[in-house]
């Protein structure tokens, strides 16, 4: 008896183990707070980047607001995909950024100008809208409709070779 009390109590406590191993639960953000947590950025900011709040390495979610200059940006090792949150606005896409170039961030995977995208594609994007930015494609909001457009940014680094076509 002692010892099939004994081979119960074993396999209770495997059995609450075995349910704390295993994969950890996603990252969640509520979004009422993402918004908040902008809406806060905003009011103390004008920068061309605009203002992000980021969900977990890689992932953000950024809002450009108009009336602010706007950097036009390439990542020469990652790939971007955005996701339109929210606002509209035209992105220029390809093309080559116009130097000057702004001074170099210490991040060696952005290139940015103040002075916007030469050539390259012009698209009015809007809610729901999806882009795919290879490695090394210029990019630019080279207008913003309303106050703001907001967007949720993945970037992931793909290669250990920089693509330039500047």
């Amino acid at each position: 008896m002692k010892n099939l009390i004994t081979i119960i109590v074993l396999l209770v406590t495997a059995s609450s183990v075995g349910q704390q191993a295993g994969a950890p639960a996603a990252i969640y953000k509520p979004g009422p707070e993402i918004i908040a947590e902008l809406d806060e950025a905003a009011r103390n900011s004008s920068s061309a980047a605009g203002v992000s709040v980021t969900i977990s390495p890689g992932i953000t979610v950024r809002r450009r607001l108009s009336g602010v200059a706007q950097y036009a940006v390439l990542h020469p090792y990652s790939v971007e995909i955005y996701r339109i949150l929210e606002g509209s606005g035209t992105l220029v896409t390809g093309g080559l950024l116009i130097p000057p170039l702004a001074e170099p961030t210490g991040n060696d995977d952005l290139m940015r100008t103040l002075n916007g995208v030469e050539g390259g594609l012009a698209r009015e994007v809007k809610e729901g809208d999806i882009l795919v930015l290879q490695p090394g494609t210029p990019h630019w909001f080279s207008s913003i409709d309303g106050d703001s457009i907001t967007y949720m940014e993945s970037r992931v680094r793909i290669t250990t070779a920089p693509v330039r076509y500047q």
